[in-house]
């Protein structure tokens, strides 16, 4: 028998204490469902299901032949490896579809959706209260999230019942629900984007800029090596949409060299490359100094003789320009300060075997690496952005090409300007922008890809910004 005579208290006692165990955790549970903040109280019951660790519902391809918005890497796989600190949780997502057709108002359901499961794992809440007298005249609280999501599944999909809970007709538009079983990271190498895991913004290279030239006499091939040096390493470390500008910059001398953010500099880069950020890169110093042995070198001088400089400094500034939204982005200064037979001589030049056997061409070498490192580094969870350039035989023409990530069926937003631009004291802020419209991606060719129409509420115009969301 499970239960005898000398050990009746003590198997009763551990009854007992699982009962009351099993009891104030099913009352946890409740009360966590009860008062989430982030659910909409006009949905049906929503079960949020915890659960760590690797789940099937990551893995699997979402049910029937329904397509997202994203690619099936981001919609189903969560790769193969163990990730302790995912979460997944089952949410529910609604859009109205006053105004918009079906298809569009499913785009936005899967979105409100995902902000809801963001809003369910790592959130910091601010609150800001006044009181004057006995009244309070201010109340805000305000929700950050920052959790990452990594995958995300649909369950269930489609339109509200037409009719309420009391078989009364609903007079209003009815909304589109999107159940979806979406997972959570805190893994830092994951992006708060969920697209920009997946792609990747064109970057093009701008030949370097040396402030004085008269210091660099030494070097040959500095400006074009210096170049194919950034593309080279950039490459090598997984940055593939890259491009290289052949157009030299003018510099003036008496001026301070900065970024020049007008349209009529950064356009033209936008149409002839595609790209969507530049990176510009300034040596403000490379200038050769003796420092070692003065009174020696006095004596050299006195006797005519060679006095052969021992120091050399090194400092490049590099800016990423976003040519869409005519701002930088990122900056960063490196620099070194090399001592030993700095002279290098135009028989080395630049990028060449021989160059970098040199001292300065080892604090070159330091000095690349960094900036590359940097640079991937900042442009690692930027959002894609292009736009449509042409609108031919109902399908939308967009400049992109394979190198961004972008494949065959994935599905991009479309915004919209509303209104004139924004200008204060005579300086232009930007547009508003809104979605209009969800187009997906049909053919991918060389330097444009052809995209055909999802879901819309406008007419969709050459010029409209496309990003993944």
């Amino acid at each position: 028998m499970w239960l005898s005579k000398e050990g009746w208290g003590v198997n009763r006692f551990c009854a007992m204490l699982y009962v009351v165990s099993f009891a104030l955790m099913s009352c946890q549970a409740v009360a966590q469902t009860e008062m989430n903040p982030f659910l909409d109280p006009s949905l049906e019951p929503v079960v949020i299901s915890p659960i760590y660790g690797e789940l099937p519902c990551c893995g699997a391809s979402k049910p029937n032949s329904n397509q997202s918005d994203l690619p099936a890497s981001v919609a189903g796989n969560t790769g193969s490896h163990q990730d302790q600190d995912l979460l997944c949780i089952t949410v529910m997502g609604t859009a109205s579809t006053e105004g918009v057709d079906e298809a569009f108002a499913r785009q936005m359901a899967i979105r409100n959706g995902l902000t809801f499961a963001s809003l369910n794992h790592n959130v910091s809440v601010a609150s800001d209260q006044a009181m004057e007298g006995f009244d309070v005249t201010r109340d805000a609280t305000r929700f950050t999230s920052h959790t990452k999501i990594k995958s995300y599944q649909i369950l269930e999909e489609g339109l509200e019942e037409p009719f309420d809970q009391y078989g009364e007709e609903i007079k209003r538009a009815l909304h589109y629900r999107v159940k979806m079983r979406v997972c959570l990271t805190d893994d830092p190498q994951y992006c708060e984007n969920l697209a920009a895991n997946l792609y990747q913004p064109r970057l093009a290279i701008a030949p370097l800029v040396v402030a004085d030239s008269y210091q660099a006499r030494d070097i040959s091939n500095l400006l074009a090596g210096y170049q194919t040096e950034l593309n080279r390493r950039l490459s090598q470390q997984g940055y593939r949409n890259l491009t290289v500008l052949k157009n030299r910059l003018a510099v003036d001398p008496n001026q301070l060299i900065a970024p020049n953010l007008s349209p009529e500099v950064l356009e033209p880069i936008r149409d002839q490359s595609g790209a969507q950020f530049v990176l510009l890169s300034v040596l403000r110093s490379v200038s050769m100094h003796e420092e070692d042995s003065p009174n020696w070198n006095q004596v050299k001088r006195f006797y005519n003789l060679e006095v052969k400089p021992d120091s050399r400094y090194l400092e490049v500034d590099w800016y990423i320009v976003d040519l869409m939204k005519r701002t930088v982005v990122h900056q960063q200064r490196g620099g070194f300060d090399v001592k030993g037979d700095v002279r290098v001589g135009r028989e080395r030049p630049f990028g060449s075997n021989a160059f970098f056997a040199t001292d300065t061409g080892m604090a070159f070498h330091a000095l690349l690496h960094k900036q590359v490192e940097d640079v991937v580094a900042a442009l690692r969870c930027q959002p894609l952005e292009t736009q449509i350039i042409d609108v031919r035989n109902n399908e939308y023409v967009l400049y992109l090409n394979a190198a961004s990530g972008v494949k065959v069926g994935d599905q991009l937003a479309v915004y919209q300007r509303q209104g004139r631009g924004v200008e204060f004291q005579g300086v232009n802020l930007g547009h508003d922008e809104v979605p209009g419209a969800f187009i997906k991606v049909k053919r991918i060719l060389p330097r444009f890809a052809v995209a055909e129409l999802v879901g819309k509420k406008g007419v969709i115009q050459v010029g409209d910004r496309v990003r993944p969301w």
